[in-house]
């Protein structure tokens, strides 16, 4: 690609955008507002917009290789749609600075997070902080964006010491380790653009008292925050293996987008919504049972884009990622907050999606950022194709875990095992098991497979040489005359290391397949 001319000198953009910064985080709802701004593509040079065009067709053309190729097409050409508008709120919004609504929304989250948690009777020792509608690791990016908010826009210590205060406060109890992976190297990312010593010496200072916070959290036993220096992937490592099951099922253009959650869910599942403080969920309405739990997701970027649009549609994304990452760097203006920002959540997709829209506010922000630094966008060459491979690469490590990565010998065995061949009903099916096994924690989940697999259940235990418990796991199966059910047997600590213990097979046949 040539080089473009510079882009012209950012004009205000319109009013609305403002109120709609403001109220993203607390009301996430209103993210479609960013269609609005489709036409402040135009603006960008024919580098940015070739690149769009790329990405668009890379999400579309693989919808027709989808098990529902009519609605995976809409739903692709909704997604799209939704990210290129947001592009064009950060091409309109042109400077980073002009994020600054963003303090009374992140504010409000902050915030509510606190005052329900306190009145919800929250226990610092042994819970995590709690909101009306978002989860601990929503809250936990609530904070990482308070925290890059509060360090790298300009103002006054009078707004920026209590945000980030209170920013550090919720990121910590919100006991989410991918949040804080995200503010430490969004942090670090701000702090290698920025040309202040002053600047320089308060992001210093942010990481450690971020650090020192979770010292004193962890000293004092606060569980949220001495979960944040677990390794442990909490439960990943089987919801990624699941979804190479579904990826080698459906190998050409992926089940579609917002498809994955019903391939993912257990069979039988009954859709709720978030649970509240209490731990009560109430079932979901009916129009968005019917939706096909969108919400469950592969938990990495790499996984969830292969497994709903293919490899034509993971390479879209990545040179979309690519271009905005080499444009933020010929940006001559470049923006602490705009790497942290950007930096911190692609880091953030290791081991959850950060990326996917409609989110809880972080999607929206990501795609804005990226949409102000494509304005930037000269030429492409060599070393653009080494940051995309480099960026794959990083990005895709549950890949590697997967396919690469092997685990040692293993002496274990099944003492016993009790699972019927032939049911009459995919309703509650049962299966006893006991294994002997070195001392240690382990896991043991049971799968049933067809074209793909999903997990039943998964259960805890503590192993023993002899006669270990007897462990019962039960669930739904798939309502069809044949399939292949999976015993297998994980470490106790989930891992980048996919491959199970151990795995044991066997036919189920039912003789009355419901309808």
């Amino acid at each position: 690609m040539t080089a473009s001319a510079p882009p012209p000198q950012h004009q205000a953009p319109p009013k609305w955008m403002a109120t709609w910064l403001a109220l993203l985080p607390p009301l996430y709802v209103i993210s479609p507002l960013a269609l609005l701004a489709l036409p402040h593509l135009r603006k960008l040079p024919k580098s940015a917009l070739y690149m769009l065009g790329f990405y668009a067709v890379s999400q579309q053309l693989p919808a027709l290789f989808t098990p529902e190729p009519f609605l995976a097409g809409i739903l692709a050409a909704l997604r799209t749609l939704l990210v290129l508008g947001l592009i064009g709120v950060g091409v309109a919004l042109g400077e980073s600075r002009r994020l600054w609504p963003l303090i009374l929304g992140i504010g409000a989250v902050l915030l509510t997070a606190l005052g329900y948690s306190a009145m919800s009777g929250f226990d610092f020792l042994i819970s995590r902080l709690a909101h009306p509608y978002m989860t601990p690791i929503t809250l936990g990016l609530a904070g990482a964006f308070g925290l890059w908010l509060a360090l790298f826009l300009p103002g006054k210590l009078l707004w920026r010491l209590p945000l980030g205060f209170g920013a550090l406060v919720v990121l910590l109890l919100s006991g989410s380790r991918g949040p804080l992976a995200a503010a430490l190297i969004g942090s670090a990312a701000g702090l290698l653009v920025i040309r202040g010593r002053r600047t320089a010496v308060a992001v210093a200072l942010g990481a450690g008292l971020l650090l020192g916070g979770f010292y004193v959290g962890d000293r004092l036993g606060f569980s949220a925050v001495s979960r944040l220096g677990t390794a442990d992937t909490t439960g990943r490592d089987i919801v990624w293996s699941d979804t190479l099951s579904i990826i080698q099922a459906y190998p050409s253009g992926g089940v579609g987008s917002y498809r994955l959650g019903q391939y993912l869910a257990p069979p039988g599942d009954s859709c709720t919504l978030f649970p509240d403080a209490e731990g009560a969920a109430q079932a979901c309405p009916e129009w968005i049972a019917k939706l096909g739990s969108p919400w469950l997701i592969a938990h990495n970027v790499s996984l969830q884009q292969l497994a709903e649009t293919g490899p034509l549609g993971l390479l879209g994304l990545f040179a979309l990622l690519t271009a905005g990452m080499v444009a933020a760097w010929q940006n001559p203006k470049r923006s602490a907050l705009a790497w942290a920002i950007l930096a911190g959540l692609l880091v953030a997709t290791i081991n959850d999606n950060t990326l996917l829209v409609p989110s809880p506010f972080f999607a929206e922000l990501f795609w804005v950022v990226l949409g102000m630094q494509l304005v930037y966008l000269r030429e492409l060459n060599l070393a653009s194709g080494l940051v995309g491979a480099g960026l794959a690469l990083t990005l895709s490590l549950p890949i590697g875990g997967g396919v690469l990565r092997r685990t040692e010998a293993f002496d274990g065995s099944i003492s016993f095992l009790n699972a019927p061949t032939r049911v009459k009903s995919a309703k509650d099916y049962m299966v006893h098991v006991q294994f002997s096994v070195p001392p240690g924690e382990y896991r043991v989940s049971l799968s049933t497979c067809s074209q793909s697999c999903q997990t039943i259940q998964t259960l805890k235990f503590n192993g023993a040489e002899n006669n270990g418990p007897i462990l019962t796991l039960r669930g739904d199966v798939l309502s069809r005359p044949k399939q292949r059910l999976e015993l297998r047997l994980l470490s106790g600590g989930s891992s980048l290391a996919l491959q199970p213990l151990g795995v044991k097979t066997w036919e189920l046949e039912t003789i009355v397949a419901e309808p």
